[in-house]
């Protein structure tokens, strides 16, 4: 802390001071709403539409085959290579547990 912030701190303790309120704060506070909005359930509705919709699309047109394609030729072309399936194995799960981590961390 600089000098400058010293300085202003102490200003400012200096010259505090308290306002009455007798009461006003507590009152409002009683006076808000404790329950959620009749609306707040809207956007978690719609989140569910769309990722229904999402996987709906997904399905229409063909995604799930070319994930698979994809996969099957990924793991032909490595074992063609040589590469141990062992270590592709424990790499894709490792990925699908992250993932899967990740997802439902931020929901």
């Amino acid at each position: 802390m600089d000098d400058n912030e010293k300085l202003i701190e102490q200003f400012m303790k200096q010259s505090r001071q308290e306002i009455a309120d007798n009461g006003f704060t507590e009152r409002v506070m009683r006076g808000l709403p404790e329950s959620k909005s009749q609306r707040d359930w809207l956007p978690e509705v719609w989140n569910v539409v769309m990722m229904v919709v999402a996987v709906l699309l997904f399905v229409a047109f063909g995604g799930v085959s070319l994930v698979k394609n994809a996969l099957v030729q990924y793991l032909d072309t490595a074992m063609v290579q040589g590469i141990d399936m062992r270590w592709m194995l424990i790499l894709m799960v490792s990925f699908v547990v992250f993932v899967c981590h990740k997802a439902l961390k931020t929901a």
